[in-house]
């Protein structure tokens, strides 16, 4: 199967009751009630990315992954899906205070194959995060706050800002305040431990499902480096005046951020690539084909397109680029 013309899916939206409605300012056509997240690009039974136009239009990513796998991902793919997931998060109300496991933790549990690490572009100013546990504060602590209700007292809190990158290694325990707005990518994997849920109902009048003794197994206590994370310096990528800076490198994605000021052209290298437009318009081009570019919208360029091209009108844009690492 041939792939080489760059992907736009169909969004997947995720009703949550503390979830909002400001993705509509990107003239997002949302569902009833309060929408939390927007699945951009997954390769999940729970929300399962399909393309939205050109000639492959209606086939899921799943199926694309399963019949043209490397020549999607890259030769170094050897998984049996998409390795990353890209979503738009809006909390209207703050999230649970939550965790999720890594590769080990999550096989020895029996819950998934693949950990989850992640990654946080913030959109706008406004809310507070929670990352990590204070200084001081081990596994008894913790618990003895639960038994409590105060666990908010145990986690280090910051205040968002447009532009701020977070990353959290799976294991590292964390909550996102009332008013984030922001771009995640993260492994491809849905596991979710809520220790703590505010004492609040879910959308069915219910209290929400908690999985104390799961956190406790994975939260890393002795985890340290919080806070937003430092990007390197910015460089240049041609002569044009287009720049790209390194936001964050693990050992399962590395995102990117660019800035075009005109038109650039890139290779694949051999990996597919994840772009999603911030700010500004263009278009994104390959030899086989190419889709308009605006804001918040993704696009997927597979690893057979060889080379991919940015055209901008005359106020430039601003792209995050992801692409998947293999150990």
């Amino acid at each position: 199967m041939e792939v080489r013309a760059p992907l736009i899916f169909r969004p997947v939206y995720q009703s949550l009751v503390w979830g909002g409605r400001r993705m509509e300012a990107w003239g997002r056509n949302l569902p009833e009630g309060p929408v939390g997240e927007a699945w951009d690009l997954a390769d999940h039974p729970r929300g399962m990315s399909v393309v939205g136009q050109g000639a492959l239009a209606g086939v899921s990513l799943h199926d694309l992954v399963e019949r043209a796998g490397r020549a999607l991902v890259g030769q170094a793919f050897r998984g049996a899906e998409f390795p990353l997931m890209v979503k738009l998060i809006d909390a209207h109300l703050r999230l649970s205070v939550q965790v999720h496991p890594d590769e080990e933790i999550a096989r020895k549990l029996g819950v998934d194959q693949h950990g989850k690490s992640e990654c946080w572009v913030f959109l706008e100013d406004g809310g507070e995060i929670c990352q990590g546990t204070r200084p001081g504060v081990g596994r008894a602590e913790f618990e003895r706050a639960l038994r409590e209700h105060h666990v908010a007292t145990m986690l280090n809190r910051f205040e968002a800002h447009k532009g701020d990158v977070f990353f959290l290694p799976a294991r590292t325990v964390h909550a996102l305040g009332e008013g984030c707005l922001l771009y995640e990518v993260q492994q491809t994997s849905d596991i979710t431990f809520r220790v703590y849920d505010w004492d609040r109902l879910g959308l069915d009048g219910k209290p929400r499902s908690l999985h104390v003794v799961e956190s406790m197994e994975t939260i890393n206590f002795s985890q340290t480096g919080f806070g937003p994370h430092r990007a390197q310096p910015w460089r240049r990528l041609d002569d044009s005046g287009n720049q790209e800076r390194e936001l964050v490198e693990c050992a399962y994605f590395v995102l990117r951020e660019q800035r075009i000021a005109g038109a650039v052209t890139q290779a694949t290298s051999d990996l597919c690539a994840v772009v999603t437009c911030l700010s500004g318009r263009g278009i994104l081009v390959t030899a086989a084909g190419a889709v308009a570019l605006s804001p918040l919208q993704t696009v997927l360029v597979p690893a057979d397109a060889g080379t991919w091209r940015v055209e901008v009108g005359a106020n430039g844009a601003s792209l995050l680029v992801a692409t998947p690492r293999f150990g």
